[in-house]
Parts: C-alpha cells; structure tokens; sequence
C-alpha cells in the first residue's frame, strides 16, 4: 500500500500531464502527491484552492523524453520533483495499459477520516475489475466503519487522487454510476482497462 505522509503547509508543486481524458493537473508538497485532477473536473484543486486557470500553466510533464531535465530545472524540492516524476512515470504506464502499482509513490490526500478509509477500500479494486458502492459499504461496515452507498458515493466524489485512488471502478448497481471527471471519461477508463486487463496483469 503506498506510503501515506503528512503534508506541509507550503504551496503544491504542480506539473501538468496531456492525458486520453484530457489535461491532469500534479500536485506534490512535503514530498507526497497530494492531487490529480483533471481538466473540468468536480472539487478540481480542493483543499488546496488551486484554480485551472493557474494549473494549466504548470510544467508540462508529458514527455518522458524531456521530464528529467525538466523536473531538473524546476526550482522544486527535490522530494516534490521526484514523487512528481514518479506519478507521471505511473501515468505513462498506466495509459500504455500497463497496470502499474502506485506502492513506491508516497501519498497524503487531505480529507475526513471516512474518505480516507473509503479512498483506501477503492485501492484495492483491481485492474480492470470494479466495486459497487454497496460492496465499499458493506466491505467498510464489516471492518467496523459505519458507511452506506450514499456516503461513499459522496466520498468518491471527493476523491482528490483521480486514477492513483481508482475511483471510477466504483460503479452503481445498475449502471456505470457517477464520476467528478464526467460519463465519458469514466467509460474511457473502464474501456481501457477491460481492453488491456488480460495483457496487463
């Protein structure tokens, strides 16, 4: 399980990531990842009030081929540079379909204590594989954590980890369900990940 750290109070580091669902925004502070957004995206910054107008014009981390003389020049920690590099080196795999493990990247999502033992439970949702609500509910009850699909539904939403935490393999009983990056980017990634399930795990 990927190490979780208490952020400092200084400003995220960001960095950008051109992404099949549209530009993600990185942000790194006390050496842990603390967001990853997507353009558009519901809670889009929150806790840290980081706007999308400011994160667009971040460093673009895109290119493995230019990454490290970017994160290089910088001007960052050198422990933001490298959980950044690190989670954009995840999203290339992840995008090549290559179900990578966010283990070595260190972690600190800021939110209740429900959110993180729901944000946790979603961890655990393999590649290519997906969770109803219900199941995170019943899953968080047994271990003694009072929950319903209402409240995880609303913990979901406010996950500020899109794709490290994998939110969008929590689906409705009878359909996809909700998504803070929208229908379409969460039919993307159930695609993406059924498609290359088999050759990625």
């Amino acid at each position: 399980m990927p190490t979780e750290i208490t952020p400092s109070s200084s400003d995220p580091a960001l960095a950008t990531y051109d992404s099949p669902i549209g530009c993600l925004t990185l942000a790194a502070r006390g050496g842990a990842l603390v967001g990853l957004w997507v353009a558009g995206q519901r809670f889009f910054g929150s806790p840290y009030g980081i706007n999308e107008a400011v994160a667009r014009s971040a460093l673009d981390l895109t290119s493995p081929v230019s990454r490290d003389s970017i994160l290089a020049e910088a001007g960052w920690d050198d422990a933001d540079a490298r959980t950044l590099g690190m989670a954009a080196a995840w999203l290339d795999g992840y995008f090549a379909g290559e179900a990578p493990s966010p283990a070595p990247i260190p972690l600190a999502p800021a939110g209740t204590d429900f959110q993180k033992h729901v944000w946790e439970a979603m961890a655990t949702i393999s590649y290519g594989a997906t969770r109803t609500y219900g199941h995170l509910a019943a899953t968080l009850r047994g271990a003694g954590i009072p929950a319903s699909a209402q409240a995880i539904g609303g913990a979901v939403g406010r996950n500020p980890l899109l794709l490290i935490r994998p939110c969008h393999r929590v689906v409705a009983a009878t359909s996809p369900g909700g998504y803070a990056a929208g229908g379409d980017a969460k039919a993307w990634l159930l695609a993406h990940e059924e498609a290359t399930a088999s050759s990625a795990n």
